[in-house]
């Protein structure tokens, strides 16, 4: 930390002030996290209405994917960092309620859309609005909850991910199934609209039960060290960065090669028990589903109350300890559920592998807001949904599909395809988050 001068501002924080109720506290967690997995559940809609929208609009399956994934995650993870530093800056209850309104509405935009670019675009206002909710929401629960308690609420809130992922393949057959049955829907001011347009508004207005809900959510005060003002400026926050580069380089590389595996794993698997396996999409969802939506979301809670078990003991490091232990357990299960020739085996070994996946997310946040100053949080967090997004959401899919249509010419060699990626990344990925542990004892010792 620098040495304060006579003639600098400090930047308002609070350091001495009691925390705030832990029933006032949760509700604000529960709010938060109630707001991701509806962000989830309008990020993802769309993967549920692509036949009919590829049939109104004679769409290529690339321009699908261009709505569906670059759209959504590059706009997602460019509008990350100035999102990041507006959390630094601004009311982060507010700013939320902001992402809310226009992710929401470009939701509802999506079924207004009459070609492939209004579609695009719309996309595009989805992502944006939803890249001012986790940095600012990573950097209210850290002023929250002290250091000892933060892990279990930071593991409740990155559960909401595997819970919108389950529940979207859980739903997503009876969904299909509905909209395909569904005739001559008429809605206020809108009159008639086709099934997949009524979805797309209906999800997205929906969505703004969320602001009276945020409205009951106090915006807790700052915490950290003190920072003289023009420390907390941008400049200030990429000097910071770079100065600790030791923990952020390999922390931050480490998740964006988990991020590819993850992303491989979710994009892939259930079409590798349809395609190798032959069970229907109903099946599928229902049965992956329900172990994703178990095991993923006990894998986010469980990094993050063991990470704040293991700081309590004193242990060294506890948050990357705990990312690097379940990111090397998830590599065996991976790998031979991929090679399983059974699908109920594969089913049962995806279990473990999910829990494990889904435990470094919490741990690996609880490090960053652990690591960094209060008035960097917000772009520390910012930035890192921008690796997972960029290289997460473009590589990992992209990875099997390499294997599957280029190396094997093989569309049911799925599985063969993702132990293979998983067993390439693995090492890297174990070296890098153990490498940043030192400079992380150093950092959290000093914040």
């Amino acid at each position: 930390m620098h040495t304060p001068s006579a003639l600098a501002t400090p930047a308002e924080t609070a350091t001495d002030l009691p925390w705030p109720a832990p029933r006032r506290a949760w509700w604000a967690v529960s709010v938060l996290t109630f707001a991701y997995i509806v962000s989830f559940i309008d990020r993802a809609i769309i993967g549920l209405l692509i036949e009919p929208i590829k049939a109104d609009f004679a769409l290529t399956d690339i321009q699908i994917a261009l709505v569906q994934g670059a759209a959504f995650a590059i706009f997602y993870a460019v509008m990350g960092v100035p999102m990041g530093w507006l959390a630094d800056r601004l009311s982060r209850r507010g700013l939320i309620s902001v992402g809310v309104s226009v992710w929401c509405l470009a939701t509802a935009g999506c079924g207004l859309a009459g070609n492939f670019v209004q579609l695009f675009l719309a996309r595009l206002g989805v992502g944006a609005g939803e890249a001012a909710l986790s940095p600012s929401a990573m950097s209210m629960i850290s002023d929250l909850f002290p250091r000892e308690r933060r892990g279990l609420p930071i593991g409740v809130y990155t559960m909401a991910a595997a819970l919108g992922f389950g529940l979207a393949l859980m739903l997503g057959g009876a969904v299909i199934h509905l909209i395909a049955d569904a005739q001559g829907l008429r809605l206020p001011l809108l009159g008639e609209v086709r099934p997949w347009q009524a979805a797309f508004i209906l999800v997205g207005v929906a969505g703004l039960i969320l602001l009276p809900l945020l409205a009951t959510v106090q915006e807790p005060s700052r915490r950290g060290a003190t920072v003289m003002a023009n420390q907390a400026s941008g400049h200030g926050a990429v000097n910071f960065l770079l100065a600790h580069r030791g923990f952020y380089a390999p922390l931050y590389s480490s998740i964006a090669l988990f991020a590819i595996l993850g992303y491989a794993l979710l994009t892939w698997a259930p079409v590798m028990f349809m395609r190798s396996f032959g069970w229907t999409a109903p099946q599928t969802g229902l049965r992956f589903g329900l172990v994703l939506l178990i095991c993923g979301g006990l894998g986010t809670i469980v990094g993050g109350a063991v990470a704040a078990r293991l700081h309590a003991r004193q242990i060294a490091g506890a948050p990357i300890v705990v990312a690097g232990v379940a990111i090397a357990a998830y590599i065996p299960f991976t790998i031979a559920s991929g090679l399983a020739t059974n699908p109920w085996v594969a089913l049962a070994l995806l279990g473990p592998a999910l829990l494990f996946l889904t435990a470094p997310n919490g741990a690996a946040l609880q490090a960053l807001q652990e690591a960094t100053p209060g008035q960097f949080r917000g772009r520390a967090s910012a930035l890192h949904y921008v690796f997972t997004s960029i290289v997460g959401l473009t590589l990992g899919p992209l990875s099997v599909a390499v294997f599957t249509d280029h190396i094997f010419a093989d569309p049911k060699s799925i599985g063969l395809a993702l132990a293979i990626v998983t067993a390439l990344l693995a090492l890297p990925v174990i070296v890098l988050i153990f490498r940043s542990r030192r400079d992380f004892v150093a950092l959290a010792r000093g914040s």
